[in-house]
This record gives structure tokens, C-alpha cells and sequence, in this order.
């Protein structure tokens, strides 16, 4: 028999197909899912499910919602599969919306069914909502858009602001077993029927919102200690008692965090250096460069104060949101060892220095 005649045989062993395929059209396609604390401490689970619809020769996109109470997440998820057409599939997940309630106890159990799945869409934005997450899934559309994708877009809009962190499953799961970071999460208000808003940010310790948020304001002060600003921030300040106003855009920032030891006990200290780009000012002309160094050293000196209050927000939430203890634990071992870190962080003193420039004042000067 000729050497070619073997081939088909050796084709069968080697081209046997896609043992692990998953067909689309046996799959109920859950966009975003809302968690809230139902009673007797069982979860009540709301997911959005995407299919479609024939209406004169054109298929369109609807959503339906499908909800459940159970004793754990995954007991959820499989009651919900007993009242839907196909098997409930979160790999194209974009949003989980966390209860306000249910976000004040350990989250970790509510996302382990999620880290566990082999196909979770481990990029999906996590939001704590103030009151039921369930209610705004139940809007179904906002703003004429259907609600995963509106919530979304929401979303990352306010990331590029520099509003909001970017959060997402694979982040969260990174930090959560982190002793020296705690998280901060997007903070989502149904204002009426009409209107949701990005509020600021949650802050959580060990793992547990504390209740205590960071508004719009503090969250951007929040991105700045942290290094962490988006592709633009903007700011709007009044500067004096005639409530002159100046309004300008973040060009860059200069950032350093160093931790020292004195005596034993940590002590931090911040330098921030923030060139700006002005784009207005409502006190008049800004020729003179007295009055631009004028304005930037008010600048500089009420946003260092904001600064702060911003840190002892995070102290009384017992927020280690600048993850201070990793560096402690990268830079002081044996200090970091000997430290009961929820009981000292609250304590630890902060030392923040500011420095804005003001590198244009506007194409008329």
C-alpha cells in the first residue's frame, strides 16, 4: 500500500472538531446582571438577556428580564436557567451592578462563581448602585439604548473623565486578596425614572463598602493621588470671595509617594506637581504674569487642602485606597510585619505638597 493511502486514516485521529464548542443559538446571552440582598440572606439576582425579534423582514434587538432569589449566586444563575430559552452564558457580560446592601458584606463570595467560569467575561465593569441595582436593569433602555450598552458607555465615559477608577472582574480579583490596597468602585444613583449618575466612588475595606463615598469633585482628587488619571481631567474652581471662577484641564501630573519610618510608625509624604491648561477665568484679563503666578499659587493651595480632606475621608472609611501598605510591605518588611494595618492606617500622618503650573492661558494671550 502506498505511504499516501494512510493519510485519510491519520486525518480522522488529528481533525476530530471543537470538543469544547459552544453554539450561539443554544446560549441565553446575559449583558449585564444586578445583585442585591434579598431576605433570609439569599441573593435576588436580575440579568439582562439579549435576543431578537423578526418584524417585517428586519431583526431586531430586545431585551427581557429574568430574576431569582437563591442562597448563593450560582444557585441563582441555575433557577434563572429553568425559566429561559437556551443556557444562561455571562461570556459577553458588560456590567455588574452591586446593591448598595448586598456591596456592604464580603464581595468576594458573589464574584468566586464568576472567577471560577473558564468563559466569564473577566473584562466587565463592577458599579455599586445606591438603593436596588435590580431597578435599573429593569429600565430595560436608557436614554433610547438598550441598558448594557448605555450603562457602558457610562461607564468609560467617566473613566476618560478621569471621574471613576477602571474597575473590572480581572482588577478586582487582582486586589482583593491584596492586605495592602483596598478598593474604591464607581458609585451609580437612579436620580428618577429618567436620569442616572455617576456619583463618585465607593470606598470598600477589606473587601466591604463602608457606606462613605467620594464625590464627583474627590474622586478626581482621589485619581490624582493615585497617579492614575485618565485621557483628560478637568477642573472648575473658585479661587476668592468674588467668586471668580477658573476652569482648566489637567496636561499631566507629576506624582512621588515615599513612606518613611519614624520611631517605629509609618509616615507618608506626597509631592504633586500638575501643569494645567487654562480654559477660563472670570476675573478679567490674564496678561500680566503677576496675575497668572497669583492664580496659580491659589490654585496650588486650595487643591493641596482638598487633598487632604480627601485623605482623611479615606482614614475614617479605613480605606487604604493609595494602597500605602504595599509599599510599606515592599519597602519596610519588617515594619509592615509588626503592624496591625487596619488598626494603623487610620492613624498614619500625611504630609501633601502642591504644585500647579499653568502652562497656557488661552490663544488671545
Amino acid at each position: 500500500m502506498k505511504k499516501s493511502h494512510y493519510i485519510p486514516f491519520l486525518l480522522v485521529f488529528f481533525l476530530t472538531g471543537c470538543w469544547d464548542q459552544h453554539s450561539l443559538k443554544d446560549s441565553a446571552l446575559v449583558l449585564s446582571i444586578a445583585m442585591d440582598q434579598a431576605p433570609k440572606n439569599h441573593i435576588k439576582t436580575t440579568a439582562i438577556i439579549r435576543t431578537s425579534v423578526s418584524k417585517g423582514g428586519e431583526t431586531e434587538a430586545i431585551n427581557y428580564v429574568a430574576k431569582e432569589e437563591g442562597f448563593s449566586v450560582r444557585d441563582a444563575r441555575h433557577k434563572i436557567d429553568y425559566q429561559i430559552p437556551g443556557n444562561f452564558s455571562s461570556n459577553k457580560l458588560l456590567v455588574m451592578l452591586l446593591g448598595e446592601d448586598l456591596a456592604k458584606k464580603n464581595l468576594y463570595p458573589y464574584f468566586d462563581n464568576f472567577f471560577r467560569y473558564i468563559r466569564s467575561s473577566l473584562s466587565s465593569r463592577v458599579v455599586i448602585v445606591k438603593g436596588q441595582a435590580s431597578s435599573i436593569l429593569e429600565m430595560k433602555t436608557y436614554k433610547d439604548i438598550l441598558i448594557g450598552e448605555s450603562l457602558l458607555e457610562m461607564i468609560e465615559s467617566a473613566e476618560n473623565l478621569s471621574l471613576i477608577p477602571k474597575e473590572t472582574q480581572e482588577s478586582i480579583y487582582k486586589k482583593m486578596a491584596d492586605p495592602g490596597y483596598d478598593l474604591v468602585l464607581p458609585y451609580l444613583e437612579k436620580i428618577d425614572d429618567e436620569t442616572l449618575k455617576i456619583k463618585g466612588v465607593g470606598l470598600l475595606q477589606n473587601n466591604k463598602f463602608t457606606g462613605k463615598i467620594l464625590n464627583e469633585y474627590q474622586s478626581k482628587l482621589l485619581l490624582l493621588l493615585q497617579d492614575n488619571k485618565g485621557t483628560a481631567m478637568s477642573f472648575s474652581e473658585k479661587i476668592n470671595e468674588k467668586n471668580e471662577v477658573v476652569s482648566f484641564k489637567v496636561k499631566n501630573e507629576n506624582r512621588r509617594l515615599k513612606t518613611k519610618i519614624v520611631n517605629g510608625q509609618p509616615k507618608v509624604n506626597i509631592d504633586i506637581k500638575i501643569k494645567i491648561d487654562l480654559n477660563e477665568y472670570t476675573g478679567g484679563t490674564l496678561a500680566s504674569d503677576k496675575k497668572k503666578k497669583e492664580i496659580e499659587k491659589k490654585l496650588t493651595k486650595k487643591m493641596e487642602n482638598e487633598m487632604i480632606e480627601v485623605i482623611h475621608i479615606l482614614q475614617e472609611a479605613n480605606c487604604d485606597a493609595l494602597g500605602i501598605g504595599r509599599f510599606l510591605m515592599a519597602y519596610h518588611p519588617k515594619t509592615w510585619a509588626k503592624l496591625n494595618w487596619e488598626k494603623e492606617y487610620s492613624k498614619v500622618p500625611f504630609n501633601i505638597t502642591n504644585k500647579v503650573i499653568m502652562t497656557t492661558r488661552g490663544i488671545m494671550f
